[in-house]
């Protein structure tokens, strides 16, 4: 379910230091994440000041910065290739060039769900200024296309969607009327940007659970979430919304949801509500007074062994959502794995460290800057054999392959930093070769010689401050978690325990209780 958002700007190094939060102080585990520099270098004045060279070639231009966020749902955890890989053609729909734009990609890990800051220069290196026309339709298109590519959440809502049957590429859902109402969520401060996309994000999910039908209970589920809700009355009732989160006050307007397209929705959930009790008849009769009721008449008491009667506890069998009692499983035991599912296992455990010592190994290589490092060795050296266009790992009857040209990213955009790191160096170098001028007799009749010694001065200042540039290239595109194996029993067990998550939260605390007692 990806969405984004954009605004224009003036200030790179400013967007590029917000992006990288590095006014804040978050712990390790929540800070901001950098994923990826092109065509820029250095820290996030360097990097401002090299995206300014460009578009000061561009000198009418007066909004060259491009600020775009990228946000998915919370339950949609992506690899990182699969995040980039969303990234990278959201930016391309609409216009931003590997080849042609500076940007920088950072992750932001201080939310519940996965969001993207993208800071880029609207100049190209061919001098041409990116059109923001519509920029907001151009992103939901953009979103929507990954969307159905990647096969992710399916998002509502959006007026514009990707539709490849199409000459155009995409169709509008809705009138032109009911766009003009729907308002983009924009804001020059990024700060306020983001917390707008925030709410919006939270009431769009709020609204879509079934169990929120009223305001008391949407005020109640915002609040687990961090947001205020204030309703505004008139003589007809409720005429107006409004919320707040970290002391940023919110109109709903401004927000993306009026109040009257908050009301639609919970009389829509309050009617479905009504609907599904008044076709489910297990609603009003719970599967133990079905249990109770077969057994009038009978004698719940067994004889056994022991002198003290026993009673039969009874057995239930679910009455919901069509589930079907598991079989085949020892529930003392739990879930077991099949022979195959153990040899994939057995087959895991012995792959993914020899994958991960390969992994980490090309990566350090390419920290140090060796793009010409001899992969095919590694690979060999941690037990994979070249095969055709794969490096193959076999064991225990079992193979695994990884794609040959799965180290080019990473490898091409070592060199790409190389590149740029070649041509601040080179000008560091002729900064520090730079001699002062020489002032003549003549200089000092006619007067020059002020101005030399002024340049002179500022040369020696520009040498003091200058700081030596080291290379230290970041390496992209080489998580060691998306080399790894997952054998097909975990993801059975995790399906399995959430499906019994499911069953207990689905059965009455009341019918547990009374289970409880009869069982003694």
């Amino acid at each position: 379910m990806p969405t984004a958002n954009a605004n224009t700007g003036n200030g790179f190094a400013k967007a590029i230091s917000y992006a990288l939060q590095e006014t804040k102080k978050y712990p390790e585990e929540t800070r901001a994440k950098l994923l990826e520099l092109n065509q820029v270098y250095g820290s996030s004045r360097e990097m401002g000041k090299q995206m300014r060279e460009v578009a000061d070639e561009r000198k009418t231009a007066q909004k060259p910065v491009l600020h775009v966020q990228i946000n998915f749902h919370p339950d949609e955890k992506l690899r990182r290739g699969q995040a980039e890989q969303a990234i990278e053609s959201i930016l391309k729909d609409i216009g931003i060039e590997r080849d042609n734009h500076q940007y920088v990609v950072v992750q932001h890990k201080d939310k519940a769900h996965d969001h993207y800051h993208v800071v880029a220069n609207r100049i190209g290196m061919d001098g041409e200024l990116l059109n923001d026309h519509r920029i907001k339709d151009r992103l939901q298109v953009a979103c929507d296309k990954v969307e159905q590519l990647q096969q992710l959440r399916p998002t509502t809502g959006r007026t514009v969607v990707y539709d490849p049957s199409l000459k155009k590429g995409f169709r509008y859902v809705k009138t032109q009327k009911q766009q003009k109402e729907q308002k983009p969520v924009r804001d020059k401060n990024p700060v306020i940007m983001d917390t707008k996309n925030e709410i919006w994000i939270a009431v769009k999910e709020v609204l879509s659970k079934e169990d929120v039908r009223n305001p008391e209970q949407l005020r109640e589920a915002l609040s687990k979430r961090g947001i205020d809700v204030q309703l505004s009355q008139n003589k007809n009732g409720i005429s107006g919304v409004s919320f707040r989160k970290d002391e940023i006050a919110v109109k709903g307007s401004a927000a993306g949801y009026r109040w009257a397209d908050i009301n639609k929705a919970l009389s829509e959930n309050q009617a479905k509500a009504e609907r599904l009790e008044n076709v489910n008849p297990h609603k009003l009769k719970s599967s133990l007074d079905v249990h109770i009721e077969s057994q009038k008449g009978k004698n719940l008491f067994i004889k056994g062994n022991s002198k003290a009667p026993s009673i039969q506890a009874p057995k239930f069998e679910s009455h919901s959502a069509g589930i079907k009692p598991e079989t085949n499983e020892n529930p003392a035991a739990g879930l077991q794995p099949t022979k195959q599912e153990q040899q994939e296992m057995d087959f895991a455990k012995e792959y993914n460290p020899k994958a991960q010592g390969a992994i980490r190994e090309i990566k350090a290589e390419l920290e140090k800057g060796n793009t010409s490092l001899d992969v095919n060795s590694v690979m060999e050296k941690h037990g994979f054999k070249a095969k055709k266009d794969q490096f193959v790992y076999s064991s225990r009857g079992v193979e695994k392959g990884i794609p040959k040209n799965a180290f080019d990213y990473a490898i091409k955009g070592v060199k790409q930093q190389e590149q740029i790191f070649k041509g601040i160096e080179s000008k560091y170098n002729e900064l520090i070769r730079k001699q002062p001028e020489k002032i003549s007799l003549l200089d000092n009749l006619s007067g020059k010689a002020s101005e030399k010694e002024k340049a002179n001065s500022n040369l020696e200042r520009e040498k003091s401050n200058a700081i030596k540039p080291e290379f230290k290239p970041r390496v992209y595109g080489l998580e060691e978690r998306d080399f790894e194996v997952r054998p097909k029993f975990e993801q059975r067990q995790f399906e399995h325990n959430r499906q019994q998550e499911f069953k207990r939260s689905i059965s009455p605390s009341k019918e547990q209780d009374q289970n409880k007692e009869l069982s003694r």
